[in-house]
């Protein structure tokens, strides 16, 4: 069924009304599609394909977008497309904690309000999932971490003994594990709205703060601290101990063996800033 631009967005931002499907990305396949473009190359790619009705676009970028073609001019066009897309989601959703019957959680676990918890998650003892927090497939809170003593040459497993704590609106996503913390009193810690991505390892005693984002196929290791709204790329690991400041950026599959500054970009092995990576990577390549 169409779906007309002016019935969800105001007269005022609507520079060109259109019809639209549904959404989807710039290059979509799919007739009838509203995009977002946040940039040139992607108002070139939309513009050039027929499949793109609708467009949400900067005010800067609106101007050029394709005559044929529906048109709202906004200052995030990203969010407001991700709010469109939530507000035509026809799933349903739920106000009240839901856990999947395959999903194994403890007793002595506390679960807080409007919790999801899907298929094969496993939550151990002295696990706290806040309020509306979200646990994808056959993630595992409360994982025993490696923790040993060698005695007469041979290995010897140290039982961890302590809490994880997991923050209100939190995304842990398929398969990621966060370790509990070794002695009781220093938890693990996932903050407010951080998100940890598929298959990610969350060493013991971690501390993740609010609203960072760990990408998939992360480890971040014992002790490690990643700031207030840091960003983690896909299969990075972080040194046990080290500091990851507010907002920085670690670009992915970088090895962190340091303390990154506060709003730094590091990349590589061994991380370096991002800029000097770059340079040195320009000079390899001549």
């Amino acid at each position: 069924m169409n779906k007309r631009l002016s019935e969800y967005f105001s007269p005022d931002e609507v520079r060109g009304d259109g019809d639209f499907s549904d959404l989807g990305h710039a290059d979509s396949r799919v007739p009838n599609t509203l995009a977002y473009c946040d940039s040139v190359h992607y108002l070139e790619v939309a513009n050039a394909n027929p499949n793109v009705s609708c467009l949400l676009a900067t005010s800067e970028l609106a101007i050029k977008v394709a005559a044929e073609k529906g048109v709202v001019a906004l200052a995030n066009p990203r969010n407001a497309f991700y709010r469109l897309h939530e507000r035509l989601d026809s799933s349903p959703h739920h106000d009240e904690t839901v856990i999947h019957p395959s999903a194994i959680v403890s007793p002595k676990a506390k679960i807080g309000q409007g919790v999801v918890i899907s298929e094969r998650v496993v939550i151990r003892d002295d696990v706290e999932v806040g309020d509306g927090s979200f646990i994808d497939a056959g993630a595992i809170l409360g994982a025993e971490g490696i923790l040993y003593i060698q005695e007469d040459g041979d290995n010897r497993r140290i039982r961890h003994r302590g809490a994880v704590t997991i923050g209100s609106h939190a995304v842990i996503l398929a398969n990621a594990v966060v370790v509990r913390a070794i002695h009781p009193g220093q938890p693990t810690v996932i903050g407010d709205n951080a998100i940890v991505g598929i298959a990610s390892t969350i060493g013991h005693e971690a501390h993740l703060e609010r609203n960072c984002v760990i990408s998939g196929n992360c480890v971040i290791a014992r002790r490690a601290r990643i700031g207030e709204g840091a960003w983690i790329g896909t299969s990075a690991m972080v040194r046990e101990y080290v500091r990851i400041g507010a907002r920085a950026s670690v670009k992915a599959g970088s090895v962190v063996v340091e303390d990154v500054p506060e709003g730094a970009e590091v990349s590589g092995n061994f991380a370096v800033p991002h800029g000097r990576r770059l340079l040195q990577y320009l000079r390899e390549k001549k």
